[in-house]
């Protein structure tokens, strides 16, 4: 049996009106930003005062996130997701197609694409009532080119055949081991693309033999990795940067031999 769809009209963000954020919780955020060389202006956090209502309103009867208080929101699901943004602008270029997998309430997605506008955004998940959010929620980040869509990352060729191996850059926050992904992301990233990971505390004891290892049979190569901290005192979590450098499905290029011609 299907699972009945959401009507549409429950999941408008206008039946969830923008709350502002208590000061002393933004004034936290600004600080956490500004340790990150994140510059936020008065735009974005209306912005983010209507996804968050939107986020915490839904979220009363669909299941999207356990997190739902300001300072768990800005520091969870924002600040998390924007510790990704300068590699995302150094790896990127205005119309390039990037894509944030694994989305499910929309996080890194919706901040990137607040953030970075001049991209075009696909935000993916599997579970269409997800995908139903998140498209309810798109209109509130002002970018005029972002989406969401719902299929498995690697089936993209039968279901968004336009964004197969046609990424620049790939997002995966919070999805599963990290060497689970190579396939979805083999699918997914144009030649020479990225894909950027955000990964726990445990990504080095747990996860990153095991990619390193899995990443050239796929086309894969680990660049390099970064420590970040949301807080002093919390434990740092990676960003892992992988490029895609081969295509391991290529076949090789016969040559023949030419024959002397005897004089």
């Amino acid at each position: 049996m299907k699972p009945r769809p959401i009507d549409p009209a429950l999941l408008a963000p206008e039946r969830y009106p923008a709350t502002p954020f208590p000061a002393e919780d933004w004034t936290w955020f600004e600080a956490a930003c500004a340790e990150f060389e994140v510059a936020v202006s008065d735009a974005q956090r209306m912005v983010l005062e209507g996804l968050y209502s939107h986020l915490v309103g839904v979220n009363e009867w669909l299941n999207l996130t356990r997190l739902t208080g300001v300072r768990d929101y800005l520091k969870f699901h924002v600040l998390d997701s924007l510790t990704a943004l300068e590699t995302v602008a150094e790896m990127t270029e205005p119309g390039d197609f990037c894509l944030d997998l694994g989305s499910g309430g929309g996080y890194p997605g919706l901040p990137m694409a607040t953030w970075l506008p001049d991209r075009r955004w696909r935000l993916v998940d599997s579970r269409q009532k997800k995908v139903a959010f998140m498209q309810s929620a798109l209109p509130l980040t002002g970018c005029a080119d972002v989406e969401a869509c719902a299929f498995r990352g690697r089936e993209v060729a039968r279901f968004q055949p336009d964004l197969a191996e046609a990424c620049r850059l790939v997002l995966a926050r919070a999805v599963g081991r990290a060497d689970s992904l190579l396939p979805d992301l083999k699918a997914l990233l144009a030649m020479n693309g990225f894909a950027l990971l955000l990964k726990g505390p445990r990504f080095e004891a747990d996860e990153r033999q095991d990619l390193e290892n899995a990443c050239p049979a796929f086309g894969l190569e680990l660049v390099c990795e970064q420590t970040v901290t949301l807080d002093p005192d919390d434990p740092e979590r990676f960003l892992v940067l992988l490029a895609k450098t081969s295509d391991p499905d290529a076949k090789p290029v016969r040559r023949r031999r030419r024959r002397a011609v005897p004089e």
